[in-house]
């Protein structure tokens, strides 16, 4: 029998034994789970573990590995080039994550790419987890072509997700968009739950505007801010794809493509904020949160009950999620069947508590 909530541990200790069942290395196991739970504690479900099915399809198929194929392409003092072997993208982010933030500390700033990665879910996990280290974050990613240039009417870019967050002694605020209108993963929730799009999101494969999820996926989604998001979705490419080696616009859908590699890549830029401190009256950290705090106390307009700093809603979202998650009908009942499939204890019962 369903609950109506889940613990986060329950459920990712279920999707971590799901995962390793299933023939993931332990460690690769604990970054992917974590990962995906943490983005339905952050609100994020759209990249939570309603991806899961994929994700185990894509790793059945050989499209992405369960082991670490991680190497070093190349390495300097305030960078390198990964090449992540197709291992899980949550898996070779972390790798990623760990490495900026050394050379960072140690150099002031640094960049690393990876290349030949797969899709590492919530960007503000990697940018949260660098600012956390006392650093100014920016991690991007570069994904399938989803998007037409201004004007056109084939995909020719991704939608290029990017993430930055800064010090925050409250909390490290952080940003965390996708460069269309919305996020793949929003247009495939609504499908999930049978409803409809806001217009203006996507259009059919006609190209002809639509509020249907089902019609959206065979469509085009539409840039952010029409040139403005395209624009930066562009050097998001150079930054990630480009700078790893490749073309640009080589990334492969998770979805449509189930078995052959992602094959997209990432970009994790780190700069140390302790450097900029000698001429400063207080920590990066400390001015931060009274900008935020200015940002909060702002004058609302009419009608307003609160004004958020960036992050806010997602840190309040974790909070309250802590003590349970309440997942979509359609996720519980494909977990319970993958839990059963791999012969693990459903997390929505209390026998597995």
């Amino acid at each position: 029998m369903t609950a109506s909530a889940v613990s986060p541990e329950r459920l990712e200790r279920a999707v971590r034994e799901i995962l390793v069942a299933a023939g993931c290395a332990d460690d690769v196991a604990d970054a992917v789970a974590h990962g995906l739970v943490d983005a339905d504690l952050h609100g994020v479900a759209s990249h939570g573990v309603s991806r899961l099915g994929i994700y185990l399809e894509r790793l059945r198929s050989g499209a992405v590995r369960g082991d670490d194929a991680v190497s070093v392409v190349s390495e300097w003092p305030t960078g390198a080039v990964l090449d992540a072997g197709h291992s899980f993208g949550a898996w070779s982010a972390s790798r990623a994550t760990d490495l900026v933030i050394e050379k960072a500390h140690e150099s002031g700033m640094a960049v690393v790419v990876t290349r030949h990665a797969d899709h590492f879910g919530r960007a503000a996990a990697f940018s949260e987890r660098m600012a956390e280290a006392g650093l100014v974050a920016i991690v991007a990613a570069s994904t399938a072509p989803l998007m037409p240039a201004v004007g056109g009417a084939e995909p020719v870019i991704g939608n290029n997700p990017i993430s930055i967050a800064a010090p925050g002694g409250a909390g490290a605020p952080f940003a965390d968009m996708a460069l269309s209108a919305v996020a793949l993963g929003k247009i495939i929730e609504a499908e999930r739950a049978g409803r409809e799009i806001p217009a203006g999101w996507a259009t059919d494969a006609a190209g002809a505007p639509t509020t249907d999820p089902s019609a959206a996926r065979g469509g085009l989604l539409l840039p952010a801010a029409g040139a403005k998001g395209f624009g930066l979705a562009f050097f998001i490419e150079v930054l990630t794809s480009i700078l790893g080696g490749g073309e640009g616009g080589e990334a492969r859908s998770l979805y449509k493509q189930v078995d052959e590699p992602n094959d997209c890549s990432h970009v994790f830029l780190a700069i140390d904020a302790s450097r900029f401190e000698s001429a400063a009256e207080a920590p990066v950290a400390e001015r931060v949160d009274r900008f935020s705090d200015r940002i909060r106390s702002s004058r609302k307009a009419p009608g307003v009950d609160a004004i958020y700093a960036p992050g806010d809603l997602e840190r309040a979202a974790a909070e309250r999620n802590r003590a349970g998650l309440s997942l979509a009908d359609a996720t519980v009942s494909e977990l319970e069947a993958l839990a059963a499939e791999a012969g693990v204890a459903s997390p929505f019962i209390e026998e597995a508590a």
